[in-house]
């Protein structure tokens, strides 16, 4: 859920009309029909792609042409309310967007009701007043704060700021239960963590759903999460200038995108977007007519396929994080490392750190009930002696890895290593 400065836009009577508004709009008959309105209307209504040339391809656009000048992506004039909202800002300077009603509603609620019928969950499970999602944050200065759930039989959306102290996450738990736990897997980790730490070696309660998106979720995290809470785990891709793009079945490997509310192409090393293959996600977001977003590169790595009737699915997706990591003595892929690093018992977390030619370092962090760091960092060496026999890392221990509120970097690389090998994307 989409955080708001405007109280009034979380009000029940916002959220009824931004329900009407949802539910009344019009509905094209297939995810080719609403492309093809939605380029009518942004040649009409947007002054950016009105001043484009009428038989012109829509061009490829960034996060920096909507920084620079945002107010050229608006629909003029604005029916209705708008509602403002900024990205996190944890890859690089946040964006501001307006969304009008519906698309307000879409990403604030609707998203759940996508999110439930993909995982299956049945309706009996959400209950009026009660608990039915809990987003758990590690961000500091965020308000925790309640709202209605309209799709899920008016349940319960509760945003849970972490205590700091981790000494009241116990009870705090105890006391707010719901089907759906949903964060970030660092902020999920962190719950776990902080539970864990207060002694409780299973869950206050057994949630029906993990819901994680904001970052990649690797092997040995997807491990730690489901061993703990004994979840399925539905992994989404969402965004501020998307919505909700796509997921995963629970605990499945390929992501169904959501063709009414997006459409995606992918840019690899031809240079031009097509409806497949493997390199950098373009979007293309169906629902928002407020500010808008067209052909918009996204930063993140995927293979992407599209089916003869027009849906989508994403085979692999990797974020900003590398498919093959360069070493300075070989090359190997980035999974292979996280299966034999990851894995180690007691850790908690590791990332390598590749940006100095002469050295490789590798910060780790174990876990709270690790009895002994030293016995931990002998076995990480070990574990890299038989991936990178000549490779000697550097070893630093940290009390955490991923900033509070950051996005997780596994491998931090130098700047001409290529995250798809078929070329394309350079970081």
């Amino acid at each position: 859920m989409i955080d708001s400065d405007d109280a009034i836009a979380n009000s029940l009577e916002a959220v009824r009309r931004s329900r009407q508004t949802w539910e009344e709009r019009p509905r094209p008959a297939s995810p080719a029909t609403a492309y093809e309105e939605f380029l009518k209307y942004l040649r009409t209504c947007v002054p950016y792609y009105r001043d484009l040339d009428a038989a012109a391809e829509l061009p490829l656009v960034g996060r920096s042409d909507h920084q620079d000048d945002g107010g050229r992506f608006r629909a003029e004039p604005a029916d209705g309310p708008q509602y403002r909202l900024s990205s996190s800002g944890t890859t690089g300077r946040p964006l501001d967007v307006t969304l009008d009603d519906p698309a307000w509603y879409a990403v604030n609620y609707h998203f759940f009701a996508q999110i439930r019928e993909l995982a299956g969950l049945p309706r009996d499970a959400f209950r009026r007043g009660a608990p039915g999602v809990v987003f758990v944050s590690n961000k500091p200065g965020r308000p925790s704060f309640v709202r209605p759930l309209p799709p899920l039989d008016d349940a319960l959306y509760l945003r849970l700021q972490l205590p700091e102290s981790g000494a009241d996450t116990l009870a705090l738990f105890q006391k707010f239960q719901a089907p759906v736990l949903y964060g970030k897997p660092t902020y999920l980790l962190d719950l776990r963590a902080a539970l864990l730490g207060q002694g409780a070696v299973r869950p206050p309660w057994r949630p029906q759903l993990i819901l994680v998106s904001g970052e990649p979720l690797h092997a040995d995290d997807r491990e730690r999460l489901t061993g703990y809470f004994e979840a399925p785990i539905v992994d989404a891709l969402a965004s501020t200038e998307g919505g909700l793009i796509a997921a995963t079945a629970p605990d499945g490997a390929t992501y169904h995108v959501f063709g009414e509310n997006v459409r995606l192409e992918v840019l690899g090393g031809s240079g031009r977007p097509a409806p497949g293959g493997r390199g950098e996600l373009v979007l293309t977001n169906l629902v928002n007519r407020s500010t808008v977003f067209a052909r918009y590169r996204t930063g993140d790595l995927a293979e992407l396929e599209t089916a003869e009737d027009g849906t989508q699915r994403l085979l692999a997706l990797r974020g900003r994080e590398p498919e093959k990591v360069r070493f300075r003595t070989a090359e190997l892929p980035a999974d292979e490392v996280t299966r034999a690093v990851g894995f180690v018992p007691g850790l908690a977390d590791f990332q390598f750190v590749l940006s100095d030619p002469d050295r490789t370092l590798l910060r780790w962090s174990p876990e709270a009930a690790c009895a002994d760091p030293g016995v931990l960092a002998a076995a990480l060496r070990d574990a890299v002696a038989g991936l990178l026999p000549a490779e000697h890392p550097d070893l630093e221990q940290c009390a955490r890895i991923t900033p509070l509120g950051g996005k997780k970097r596994r491998f931090l690389l130098g700047t001409t290593q290529s995250h798809f090998t078929d070329g394309g994307i350079l970081r």
